[in-house]
């Protein structure tokens, strides 16, 4: 019975059953120590199963191969938040020492120091970080979080703003960040495919923005509209590459929020600039599906949300539906909108001359 380092890493080895086995622990020795009593309490109370057991292996090792082979790489920039955070809450502890009631108790906390939605990111990464212990070989326990279940989101907050407000914003902009909110508010553009422009996949020749990273992984163009155009051709100057904005997210955020404050606008994100783009382009053209592929909703249901400000094409066509439909003595044919003509209860209410006919 021993705790030993290997490749800078403890183990530890113990007889049983007349056989040696060895166990690779983790960087920590109090948790080796605490797996080693583990299995000699196993072993003296006959409860020692090798085939059946589960791997003893540090949440901090697991998290960290977890994080170098697979969390960096996903796309989402509450990833790297979220991976302190768990590394934080659960490095000291072994892989199965993480109980379904651990789990939910960490999720509540999440849940009522935040949001909802915050704790079911968490929720995710958790889950995934143990699915791919399973999948390696590292972890053969159930995964704990498969029986918690993920709280009841509210619906999504649609915040945009108005003419007023836009004019307000662009205004409390500084020459810094007023290019990066006039692309967002002209695009619909995400906070981090803004910041990943670049002057080769800009094509003022042809207004154009080829976007080749995006959150759906589909690639995109969307053209460049006269008035973000001269604003961009602005920023260039002699440039051929390299980033149009050299600002990092935490800077940008903090000029945002200085900015929205001299703007007098509350309750108001960045991401709402794309909220604002949408809102406003089917108020004034009614035309979802283009919307869909500016944005680059991976289906049509992302672009719903905003069906409710586009209700003018439904008139329209609800009037060119009635004009063709001929009803003899029940009602005049509509011509007009009805902003163009003065409707009255007589003329809507007029009696059936049919129905008195033969009445």
């Amino acid at each position: 019975m021993a705790i030993f380092i290997k490749n800078g890493a403890y183990w530890i080895g113990y007889y049983a059953n007349g056989k040696r086995h060895r166990e690779k622990v983790g960087p920590n020795k109090a948790l080796a120590k605490q797996a080693l009593a583990k299995r000699l309490a196993q072993i003296a109370e006959h409860k020692f199963f090798p085939d059946r057991d589960r791997v003893a292996i540090s949440f901090r090792e697991m998290a960290e191969e977890f994080w170098q082979l697979y969390g960096r790489f996903k796309k989402g920039a509450s990833y790297p938040y979220m991976y302190k955070r768990v590394l934080a809450e659960f490095g000291g502890r072994l892989m199965d020492e993480i109980t379904v009631p651990v789990a939910i108790e960490f999720i509540n906390r999440i849940r009522e120091r935040t949001s909802v939605s915050n704790a079911n990111r968490h929720h995710t990464f958790l889950r995934s970080l143990f699915n791919r212990a399973i999948e390696w070989g590292k972890f053969d326990g159930p995964n704990p979080l498969a029986k918690v279940r993920q709280g009841r989101e509210p619906q999504h907050r649609l915040r945009f703003l108005t003419k007023q407000e836009i004019s307000q914003l662009l205004a409390a902009c500084s020459p810094r960040i007023f290019p990066i909110v006039a692309c967002a508010l002209l695009t619909g553009m995400r906070r981090g495919e803004i910041l990943g422009l670049t002057w080769e996949t800009v094509d003022l020749t042809q207004d154009v923005i080829y976007l080749v990273e995006t959150k759906s992984g589909k690639p995109r163009e969307l053209p460049i509209s006269p008035k973000l155009a001269v604003i961009l051709r602005q920023l260039r100057g002699n440039r051929t590459a390299g980033k149009l904005f050299e600002i990092t997210q935490d800077v940008l955020h903090t000029d945002f929020q200085a900015t929205l404050a001299r703007a007098g606008i509350r309750e108001f994100r960045f991401h709402d600039l794309r909220h604002t783009f949408a809102s406003h382009f089917v108020m004034r053209t009614n035309d979802l599906p283009s919307l869909q592929k500016l944005l680059g909703h991976h289906s049509p249901a992302m672009t719903q949300r905003y069906a409710h400000l586009s209700k003018g094409h439904l008139q329209v066509g609800m009037l060119t539906f009635d004009a063709g439909m001929d009803l003899p003595g029940v009602l005049p044919s509509v011509s007009v909108l009805p902003s163009e003509r003065t409707w009255n209860e007589s003329t809507l209410l007029q009696p059936d001359p049919i129905r008195t006919a033969s009445g």
